[in-house]
């Protein structure tokens, strides 16, 4: 057995079972050495003998994302062109997940910010609103129907919530439909774009269901955020026949709780012409959208392709379709093909597209492809993003997985962040810059055999520290304060080892210019001080022994 942080952390979570054996007192604290960790072809973390749903954790922040292990290693990539910049922005989310939300991490699988405040969410991305980056993310209730009932939010730089904002009348059978999980965006014109599934009544015996049937609709509307006034609203069923579909109701579709979900409406876009982009993905069909009376400008695959589908082109239960370029004869598109769902599977494995919409012949090219490493079936969920320097950054959707691509469709890297039910429902990158303005966090722990302090530091959210400074004062106002120790900033927890030579300490975050960018009140240091990680061990380990005596 691996004898390593994760090792411990996943001791202590639910997916690490007793049937492992006796676990001697001392593995409970080998976990809590250091906060970052990262694994590289872990063969243990593959099997899952380190847990389901390996995680980080720190002593300066209770905090615990998803542990990355690089089942292809960037290294590994002979003669590749150098990566994409930016963070990656994830959702890790299932039963596996210890704390489930939206995280921000570097590229070596290091956290930036930690989300999970606001609970499980599915949209999350860096959006233009009002000429300043922000990230929105929806929050809200998932329900067993697999939709989401809630509201999107839009936080600042500083991680300050500037707006938040749901659909507005869309009735259902069941009162107002809010919106959906499945897509939260902004558009140029400082708009919000947005899911949401009504109940409707429908005659479903035209695909064998019941004729006063129920279906979970798909919506999409624009918003106009400052005012609350609804621009455009979209309902499927009043523009594309439930024959479309390739869901079918079974014995569903008879209730209001059992309504059928036969369109499942999973990304929207608005171009430059004000038109709309939108992805059904149980009609396996991309749509175009007229964007002043909603008609349907041109179906791309699916039963009723406005277009002839090329060699490998061809989709199904597809998620994020995103135009890349667009002009009156041409256009490039991205997807994500999931080529199955629950219970079947269309083609031997999921993958992302790189699509040329031909508009003269209508016709449909296949520009590249990005096939998973392992060549296995994402049943649902995924994404697809072209990245500044031309590569393409690939999300697996249910599968816990990450990878990037060449433009020609060579695999640079993939991550895990999970073995069990763990997924998330895009992977993005993005370059954010925050600058949160709460404190930074430390935390003092003090070697129980000798005089040496480990002082711990980190920040939420703060992307431009370069380094830490240790102050030492012989009070809690630190006026007396003497610069003790400057320590390179190291992933996003970093400790700075010292002597225990005063009462109380506090750290300095430092920028690339040296100018100070926050700074932790001053905490005492006892003889011995423990953690909250480890207390925390400390807690299980007398709960274990407890159950195995």
């Amino acid at each position: 057995m691996k004898l390593s942080r994760t090792t411990t952390a996943s001791f202590l979570s639910s997916s690490y079972t007793i049937s492992r054996g006796f676990v001697p007192l001392f593995l409970l604290f080998l976990g809590f050495v250091r906060g970052d960790s990262v694994l590289f072809r872990s063969t243990e973390y593959s099997t899952g003998a380190l847990g389901y749903g390996p995680y980080q954790s720190y002593f300066s922040a209770n905090y615990t994302p998803a542990e990355w292990n690089f089942v292809v290693p960037v290294n590994d990539s002979a003669n590749a062109p150098s990566l994409s910049a930016g963070s990656i922005f994830s959702a890790p989310r299932g039963a596996s997940v210890l704390r489930e939300g939206a995280a921000i991490y570097d590229q070596s699988g290091s956290l930036i910010w930690d989300g999970s405040i606001y609970g499980q969410t599915l949209s999350f991305s860096v959006v233009t609103y009002l000429g300043e980056p922000h990230i929105i993310l929806w929050t809200g209730t998932v329900t067993s129907a697999g939709v989401g009932t809630g509201y999107d939010i839009l936080l600042n730089s500083k991680y300050e919530l500037v707006a938040n904002f749901t659909t507005v009348n869309i009735q259902g059978e069941t009162g107002q439909a809010l919106a959906d999980l499945h897509e939260a965006q902004i558009t140029s014109n400082n708009t919000a774009l947005m899911t949401s599934y009504p109940v409707n009544s429908l005659d479903l015996s035209p695909i064998d269901g019941p004729e006063q049937g129920y279906i979970l609709d798909s919506a999409m509307q624009e918003l106009n955020i400052s005012s609350n006034e609804p621009l455009f609203t979209w309902i499927a069923s009043e523009h594309v026949n439930i024959t479309e579909c390739y869901n079918t109701p079974g014995t569903g579709g008879g209730s209001v709780d059992e309504a059928f979900d036969y369109f499942h409406i999973n990304a929207i876009e608005k171009d430059d012409e004000g038109n709309y982009l939108i992805s059904s993905r149980h009609c396996w069909t991309v749509y175009y959208l007229d964007g002043t009376n909603g008609d349907i400008l041109w179906r791309m695959g699916g039963k009723n392709s406005s277009f002839t589908m090329g060699n490998g082109t061809s989709f199904s239960w597809q998620h994020h379709a995103r135009w890349i370029e667009k002009n009156d004869t041409y256009g490039t598109m991205t997807l994500f093909d999931n080529a199955g769902q629950y219970g079947q599977q269309q083609e031997q494995m999921s993958r992302g597209l790189y699509l040329g919409l031909n508009f003269t012949n209508m016709t449909v090219e296949l520009l590249t492809e990005f096939l998973p490493w392992n060549q296995s079936i994402s049943q649902s969920q995924g994404s697809v993003q072209l990245q500044p320097n031309g590569n393409f950054l690939v999300g697996f959707g249910q599968l816990p997985w990450t990878g990037e691509y060449t433009p020609d469709g060579d695999l640079l890297w993939t991550a895990q962040f999970g073995v069990g039910d763990v997924e998330s429902y895009r992977a993005l990158r993005y370059n954010w810059t925050g600058t949160p303005t709460d404190s930074p966090s430390i935390d003092l722990v003090s070697a129980s055999t000798s005089n040496l302090l480990s002082v711990h530091a980190s920040w939420n959210g703060a992307t431009e520290i370069v380094k830490w400074e240790l102050y030492g004062a012989s009070d809690s106002s630190g006026s007396n304060s003497i610069s003790l120790y400057n320590q390179t900033k190291n992933g996003f927890e970093t400790t700075i080892t010292v002597s225990n030579a005063y009462s109380h300490y506090a750290v300095r975050a430092i920028g690339k210019s040296n100018q100070v960018l926050g700074s932790s009140d001053f905490v005492s240091s006892p003889a011995i001080r423990l953690g909250g990680r480890f207390a925390l061990a400390l807690l299980s380990a007398s709960i274990v022994l407890g159950l195995l005596s």
